[in-house]
């Protein structure tokens, strides 16, 4: 192979020589179709012989890259959590291409991170800080997907409103300590009671919102009156003060053509009617 590469080069030498002096024998001037004329018939074999000994050169200089190329990318094959520069290339080509590598990897675990912290950002965005249910803005997330899903499949779905009794005379007699207390022990007792597809949020002040998948008037206001004689029987508040408490509560069901707005109102309106009913008590609308 090396005899015919410098056979090549050989051949390719006395072409280009051979048609040099063509042109200086005819001068610089000279047309293109004379110059043509003047060139003898070895010149454009050996013009040809020239072109391919060029490429088979750049071939097989091609071929030996190549190889060493394969024999550095095998031992980089042995480092597989490590990306070093390979000096046997000159360096600088890989030396970036291993930069960049280590760029992307840490770019990636930054990424990560960020997303785990917005997941628990915006899970405590949707947290009461008091009460450890759901807050406000995560009803209105909820309600609104539990609302699409009531539209597509017509299952049941009850709502319901619920309100401590006489939440502002304990806060006035035994303190916001106090309060705060009962808070948290009527939000623990009424999410410790319900199934996991159910929902619970506090809606603002002592006011708390559930939503039962799947329920009808009847099984929601079973299961209502249930969680209010649960309460009624124990006693919330700090370890110096208890203090008996009770829930009222008003309940809906979506009907056909109603929005989330016209079931709370009725919902609302039906813990009014329990209110002015004695309290302790749960009233369908």
């Amino acid at each position: 192979m090396r005899f015919l590469e410098m056979s090549v080069q050989a051949f390719a030498l006395v072409g280009v020589w051979r048609g040099a002096s063509a042109m200086v024998a005819n001068g610089v001037a000279t047309e293109q179709l004379g110059l043509l004329h003047t060139i003898e018939p070895f010149t454009i074999p050996a013009t040809l012989l020239a072109i391919i000994g060029s490429a088979a050169a750049t071939h097989i200089g091609f071929r030996r890259w190549r190889k060493l190329q394969k024999v550095a990318g095998a031992d980089r094959d042995h480092q597989p959590r490590l990306v070093e520069p390979s000096l046997a290339s000159g360096g600088q080509p890989d030396r970036l291409i291993a930069d960049l590598q280590n760029r992307v990897l840490e770019l990636s675990r930054e990424k990560e991170l960020l997303a785990r912290l917005l997941r628990e950002k915006s899970e405590s965005m949707r947290i009461d800080p008091l009460t450890g249910v759901f807050n406000r803005l995560a009803y209105e997330e909820h309600l609104q997907s539990e609302y699409q899903r009531w539209k597509r499949f017509g299952n049941p779905l009850a709502f319901l409103i619920w309100d401590i009794d006489r939440f502002k005379e304990i806060n006035d007699r035994y303190g916001h300590a106090v309060g705060d207390a009962v808070l948290r022990g009527v939000a623990r007792q009424l999410a410790g009671r319900i199934r996991a597809t159910d929902f619970l949020a506090r809606y603002g002040g002592e006011e708390f919102a559930m939503l039962l998948p799947g329920a009808d008037a009847k099984a929601a206001l079973k299961v209502a009156d249930k969680l209010r004689l649960g309460i009624a029987e124990l006693e919330f508040g700090t370890d110096e003060v208890k203090v008996p408490v009770t829930i009222s509560c008003g309940l809906s069901c979506f009907e056909p053509g109603d929005l989330p707005e016209s079931v709370f109102g009725r919902a609302d309106h039906a813990l009014y009617r329990a209110k002015d009913s004695g309290r302790n008590c749960c009233w369908v609308s």
